[in-house]
């Protein structure tokens, strides 16, 4: 039985190095380097704080996060502890993280809701301000050196990951999948697993298989600040935030709302002039800012559902499973959605599972 991963971001890994022990074949195709497209472009967020959380959410958000624990206790994995702050720009939208603050704590995470004179204990200056949802356990990580690890992990247990290998289509027949074709030949294959993000779509295709998955558009730039940038991840309700560097910070935007059939040519870098905008404005807000120097500019691109959680299972093709439409949480999620792979290939996955990720749920 060979398996076929396409995409070798932080989720087609995660799912390499978990299927890797198994006794099937397994091969990890990427057309670039490990890790190098939109993993590499992600903030690198291990988020367990989430915003009206169901139990759900947190109970899969808990999978993932025990596995990184795990690589962090082995040395494995550098991650550093910064907190992330959810900040409320309304009263309405404070009033939800109070809630949220409430429902993470009997969930067992550190949480609180910070009034907005609070705020100023995280390096926020309240004004305007309405407060803030604040875990200050989360943790951040090099996106590109988990996905490396990984990467590593699935090597060392017979995985054979290939990079620089473009897949150009999937080959079925009576409704089975029965080869990849590759820009260096033809690759059979029982099962295909589509991890390739943002080209999800495009991969769909080739099989016919059409699911509700949208883009949307993550500029970046990366500023370098005098004085070391005190103070969590705060992420705006206006979807603007601020994750703190060593020499500075990354201002992004983390729009992760679902437009039926938008799609953007990935091709596309450029920043807008009325980002760069919107991103200086944030000096009001995080004073340490002031003053900063713009040194990189980026852009990521997310792959976004209707829902917000990821599509992860078996499609009407028999062989043909996808783990896209992370909405932003694609290193967050990566190794319990790698559990889930695991599960439906073993025959095994968890029921809820099944049916609140299944890519034809909608």
């Amino acid at each position: 039985m060979h398996t076929v991963i396409v995409g070798g971001g932080i989720v087609g890994t995660a799912i390499a190095a978990r299927l890797g022990p198994t006794d099937r074949e397994v091969t990890l195709l990427e057309r670039a380097e490990i890790g190098e497209e939109t993993t590499a472009a992600s903030a690198g967020l291990l988020m367990r704080t989430v915003v009206d959380p169901d139990p759900f959410d947190l109970r899969i958000r808990e999978r993932a996060h025990a596995r990184y624990r795990e690589l962090r206790e082995d040395g494995d994995l550098e991650t550093d502890r910064i907190g992330i702050v959810y900040v409320a720009e309304t009263a309405a939208f404070a009033d939800r993280l109070a809630d949220s603050a409430r429902a993470l704590r009997e969930a067992g995470i550190d949480a609180s809701f910070l009034e907005p004179d609070e705020l100023v204990g995280v390096g926020i200056e309240p004004d305007g301000l309405e407060g803030g949802l604040y875990t200050p356990e989360d943790r951040v990580c090099d996106p590109e050196a988990a996905a490396t690890l990984f990467a590593e992990r699935a090597r060392s247990v017979g995985v054979d990951v290939r990079t620089g290998v473009s897949v150009t289509n999937v080959e079925t027949r009576d409704g089975a999948v029965t080869a990849i074709e590759t820009g260096e030949g033809r690759l059979a294959a029982d099962r295909v697993i589509n991890t390739t993000g943002p080209w999800a779509p495009q991969l769909n295709e080739t099989v016919g298989v059409e699911l509700p998955l949208c883009h949307t558009r993550g500029p970046m730039l990366a500023v370098e600040t005098g004085d070391t940038l005190e103070g969590p991840t705060a992420i705006f309700e206006s979807k603007r935030y601020v994750r703190p560097t060593e020499t500075g910070a990354w201002l992004g935007a983390y729009r992760t709302d679902y437009t039926e059939d938008q799609r953007y040519d990935l091709a596309d870098r450029s920043i807008s002039a009325s980002f760069r905008d919107s991103a200086r404005e944030l000096e009001a807000f995080v004073p340490g800012l002031e003053g900063a120097t713009i040194v990189d500019d980026w852009v990521g691109y997310r792959t976004v559902t209707p829902d917000g959680r990821p599509l992860v299972g078996e499609t009407e093709i028999d062989g043909y499973l996808v783990a896209v439409g992370l909405s932003g949480q694609g290193i967050t999620l990566a190794p319990a959605v790698a559990d889930v792979v695991h599960g439906h290939l073993e025959g095994d996955v968890d029921p809820e599972y099944r049916r609140r990720l299944s890519p034809t749920r909608f």
